[in-house]
């Protein structure tokens, strides 16, 4: 999820494996003395913020930079967070020695492009805790789980967008009318290729991911 809703912000709606610790949004956000109050960069010339106002700011966790522009992120709801909690329990669960599963930190697809995926597998080296952000080469999977307001950004732009960055396996996860696992593979030329769609009662068994095997109905909140 990561869907732009411009520069409004909604009320937020509720809240032996190898996961890495929840990003400390507030530790970034505590370094740098800042987060954004605006859309507009601290330079106050124009809209597009640099790469070097961005890193400034610490915690960005409630927006993506797009082509230097502040896209706020849509606020996720219940079923979302329901669903990305036990997506990422389940790959730490399964994910075989070096690799991590992690949330919400920062892919830096170009110095004015950050996306931040809803559930990441990274290579071990790429979790550094000095940092919070990834580059592409370092991510194995990217997961984005559809909610309200991302529904165009988590289908159609973010695919082109890890694509083309060579990250090499993407999954959409949509949440209704019922949760569906759709997973991609990078083909050549830099485009994914759908290698399935899994509904409940499904088992997700992507043959270019072997080990993330798991039932959809583990995804399903009760």
């Amino acid at each position: 999820m990561g869907g732009s809703s411009g520069c409004a912000d909604a009320p937020q709606s509720g809240n032996g494996s190898r996961a890495a610790p929840e990003p400390d949004n507030n530790k970034d956000a505590a370094r740098s003395g800042a987060g954004f109050e605006s859309c507009e960069p601290p330079s106050g010339h124009g809209a597009l913020w640099t790469d070097g106002e961005w890193d400034d700011v610490g915690d960005t966790s409630r927006a993506e930079l797009v082509d230097g522009m502040l896209r706020r992120r849509a606020r996720p709801d219940d079923l979302h967070q329901q669903v990305r909690a036990a997506l990422r329990t389940v790959l730490a669960e399964l994910a075989p020695d070096g690799l991590v599963v992690t949330t919400d930190m920062e892919i830096r697809l170009a110095e004015v492009h950050r996306r931040r995926a809803d559930v990441l597998v990274i290579t071990a080296s790429g979790l550094d805790q000095e940092r919070w952000h990834l580059h592409p080469e370092e991510v194995l999977l990217a997961v984005e789980v559809v909610g309200p307001g991302t529904e165009t950004t988590d289908r159609k732009h973010k695919p082109v967008e890890y694509a083309d960055a060579d990250i090499e396996h993407y999954w959409r996860v949509e949440t209704r009318p019922v949760v569906a696992v759709h997973t991609y593979r990078l083909g050549e030329s830099s485009h994914y290729l759908e290698t399935g769609v899994f509904r409940p009662g499904d088992r997700v068994s992507d043959p270019t991911l072997r080990w993330a095997t798991f039932d959809v109905d583990t995804l399903v909140p009760s």
